[in-house]
């Protein structure tokens, strides 16, 4: 094998197909996989047949083997399990009668819906799923229209878990992040990059404020007003040649199911409480906190709440055993993907390395971009990929080999930078008309697909245009919190501008 400092133009060619074929395929796996295979056949000279049995031997072998992240894919099963149980056991469901009691406006309602989003931190999936059926009926009652709801749900499930660390979301994220910062002699604690991050993913912190706004000042603007004024006058959930789409009836619980809130609380309690203790166990806050136990105490705590959660749904006779144990497995096999993407990833990202991608990038840019540029260019990019590939996580599997790289020869803001990958591969998730989180918003609301994206988009272009400015400032502010406030303050701005200018008032008024 031909190793150089860098292969030249040469190198950037993986990660570029791996872009055009996202983009083209709208399939991450097949995109990343074909992206290691030619840059296989670039460290052989061309050579197909070294090539071939190196992509695995070398890469995918080797990835699947590092003690790092096998730990990674067993965390990743373990959360699939206890997010299938937790999902199909009835407790959300029991939530949502408990509070429909107090639920009697339409103000309490789009407030509830929000909270209950925000409490369902750990799946974006299960928040598609749990919180559109819950408020249906009473969203329904109270004349909010379906896209409304949509939505509410859509803004409250992949921004929701991208700002928590032990989410799905959190996890993968910081599995890619370890790799460079590995490569790259970073001294800063994965763990503690990622927190950092939180304040500045400006995108998915005005995703989350706009709904409680909205809310409150009883106003909209665009489609949603037009959605929203139809509900109010006409009473009708749907536009005429609207095509709801519906998640189809629950899973029947026997007639001895005794569903309770529990269900959902106890699950969620142990896997911090578990976490915490592990965590604390080994030194915490007082000292530095490895990797390995970060990852043992979010794999124990899971694995805990749902073995908690699978004696409950036994004990209350949701289901029996047998069922139960194929529902935790679904949820195992459900998170294959995640899987498969992060194997992809590291195998990719590993590629680069030896090509030199990231030498050659930055030696092409260097003088050329500006730094104060580099983290709002890659809140476009990733924006860009993640609309047009319907996923935020082959986003980060592609955009931050690249970006840490360029950050530190940059010398651009690193945590910016990473937070504006972050951003933007949540904000073109939620544009995106191909997008599972949005397509299951459409489906937990029973919306119109098409009228769910029109709807969403004005606000969600609004929230997208403030995070640029973000940014553009977090060259020259050194302070999260201040850049943080900025941003909420930019979307409450906006929105109180249009509100007024384009609103329709939701008590009726037009």
């Amino acid at each position: 094998m031909n190793v150089m400092e860098n292969f030249g133009f040469l190198s950037i060619l993986p990660p570029a197909l791996a872009i055009i074929l996202a983009v083209i395929t709208k399939n991450v796996l097949v995109s990343l996989f074909s992206s290691i295979f030619l840059g296989a056949v670039i460290l052989f000279n061309g050579n197909v047949f070294y090539a071939v049995p190196a992509l695995f031997r070398d890469f995918l072998f080797k990835q699947a083997a590092d003690g790092y992240n096998a730990s990674v894919i067993v965390l990743v099963f373990f959360i699939g399990g206890m997010v299938m149980l937790v999902t199909s056991s009835g407790g959300a469901e029991a939530l949502a009668v408990t509070a429909t009691r107090r639920i009697n406006s339409r103000k309490k309602a789009m407030l509830s819906a929000w909270m209950l989003g925000l409490l369902i931190w750990f799946s974006d999936f299960a928040n598609g799923m749990l919180v559109g059926p819950i408020f249906q009926p009473i969203t329904d009652r109270l004349k909010i229209s379906r896209e409304k709801l949509a939505w509410i749900v859509d803004s409250t499930s992949a921004p929701v878990c991208m700002l928590v660390p032990i989410s799905g979301f959190g996890i993968f994220a910081m599995s890619c992040i370890e790799k460079e910062f590995t490569a790259y002699n970073v001294n800063m604690p994965v763990w503690d990059a990622f927190l950092q991050t939180i304040p500045l993913q400006f995108y998915c912190i005005g995703a989350l404020v706009m709904i409680p706004l909205i809310a409150c000042i009883g106003l909209d603007f665009g489609p949603m007003a037009k959605a929203e004024e139809r509900v109010l006058t006409s009473g009708k959930l749907h536009w005429d040649h609207a095509q709801p789409m519906g998640l189809g009836e629950p899973p029947i619980l026997s007639n001895d199911a005794k569903p309770r809130i529990s269900l959902v609380i106890y699950p969620i309690i142990a896997v911090f409480v578990i976490f915490f203790a592990i965590l604390i166990a080994n030194g915490f806050p007082y000292e530095k906190i490895v990797g390995v136990n970060i990852r043992t105490g979010l794999t124990t705590g899971y694995f805990v709440g749902g073995m908690i959660c699978f004696g409950l749904m036994i004990l209350y006779k949701i289901r029996n055993f047998k069922e139960t144990f194929n529902i935790y497995l679904d949820g195992m096999k459900n998170n294959l993907f995640l899987v498969m993407t992060l194997l992809f990833a590291w195998s990719l990202s590993s590629v680069c390395k030896q090509l030199g991608t990231a030498q050659y990038i930055v030696h092409i840019v260097q003088g050329n971009l500006p730094v104060y540029f580099v983290a709002p260019i890659f809140f476009v990019v990733g924006a860009i990929i993640s609309f047009a590939t319907g996923t935020s996580y082959g986003t980060f599997a592609i955009l931050i080999p690249i970006a840490i790289p360029m950050s530190i020869s940059l010398g651009a803001p690193m945590i910016a930078t990473l937070a504006a990958v972050f951003s933007g591969g949540i904000f073109g998730d939620h544009c995106s008309p191909i997008s599972d989180t949005t397509l299951l918003a459409s489906m937990g609301a029973a919306c119109d697909h098409i009228e769910h994206v029109k709807t969403q988009l004005p606000y969600a272009i609004m929230v997208g245009v403030v995070t640029f400015a973000g940014y553009m400032l977090s060259y020259w502010v050194n302070s999260p919190i201040v850049l943080a406030l900025s941003a909420v303050v930019g979307v409450c701005a906006i929105t109180l501008i249009f509100s007024k200018i384009h609103g329709v008032n939701v008590s009726g008024k037009i």
